[in-house]
């Protein structure tokens, strides 16, 4: 039913405003232009508007260039009456996006999350999915669409993030037969890994050696620390760096059962990942 109502929107309404939450990741991105290809089959007018820029190794991504960050400017124009926002538990995640959205919009909310609020007018929240890309991609398989390859790209970047490269325990059969339709749709496993995890710059290898040195194991070795200064964070390196999947480091060592990764800018901000 939820499914069935999300098309429905998307069938109906029209000139909507697309959005993730701030500092938008693989499986925001990846999501909301991969559902670009419905939209652009159906002749929908759109508006993509993130509160921070995507990852500069989203930069490969096929219509990445249609994303716009907000800028006070775009208040000036009649808010959004329809919006659709993915991975986003929480609406106050959205950031200054929000101020572009109507108090009465009619929302879609698609998310993977659950701890999802179900703020929207019509909410499609799949918790035993494993990424906000894999319900877009089941959006695509429910309507009978044939995936373009902008669109399999994008959805094959959500799903290979938020699966940690298919190596979590949410990598389920469905995963791997959405991947197989990706790739039968053009999509370069290959290409695309190279792009999202071996294209790091010289600041963010920095950063991981000086996370790596501060490494501490807590309660038997089953508790692993480390963190980066807010010295260095605010430095011309620090600045450059890009995080995503420092966590992981501490959390290899033999024996972890439980990783953080401590970041002390100017707001204290925490990764915990745990093994499962």
């Amino acid at each position: 039913m939820e499914l069935n109502n999300a098309i429905n929107f998307i069938k109906e309404k029209d000139d909507f405003l697309i959005t993730t939450h701030v500092n938008p990741d693989g499986d925001g991105v990846g999501s909301i232009l991969g559902l670009i290809g419905l939209l652009k089959r159906f002749r929908k007018r759109y508006s993509i508007v993130f509160h921070d820029p995507p990852q500069k190794k989203l930069s490969f991504m096929e219509r990445i260039e249609e994303v716009r960050v907000f800028d006070g400017s775009m208040t000036r124009n009649a808010p959004y009456d329809n919006a659709v926002i993915i991975d986003v538990p929480h609406l106050d995640r959205i950031g200054d996006v929000a101020k572009l959205i109507k108090k009465d919009a009619q929302i879609l909310n698609i998310d993977h999350h659950v701890s999802n609020e179900l703020y929207g007018t019509s909410n499609l929240i799949e918790p035993s999915a494993s990424s906000s890309a894999e319900i877009i991609g089941s959006i695509f398989e429910r309507m009978g669409i044939e995936l373009d390859h902008a669109s399999a790209q994008a959805i094959y970047v959500g799903l290979s993030v938020d699966t940690g490269r298919f190596r979590f325990n949410n990598t389920t059969p469905e995963v791997f037969r959405l991947a197989e339709r990706l790739i039968k749709a053009g999509v370069r496993p290959d290409f695309v890994s190279d792009k999202l995890y071996f294209n790091t710059n010289i600041e963010t290898t920095i950063a991981l050696g000086k996370l790596l040195s501060t490494i501490e194991l807590h309660n038997g070795g089953r508790v692993a620390t480390g963190y980066l200064d807010s010295e260095f964070l605010n430095s011309d390196i620090g600045k450059k760096v890009d995080t995503e999947g420092f966590v992981n480091h501490p959390l290899a060592i033999n024996g972890v059962e439980v990783a953080f990764l401590i970041q002390e800018p100017e707001i204290g901000r925490a990764s915990c990942r745990e093994r499962v």
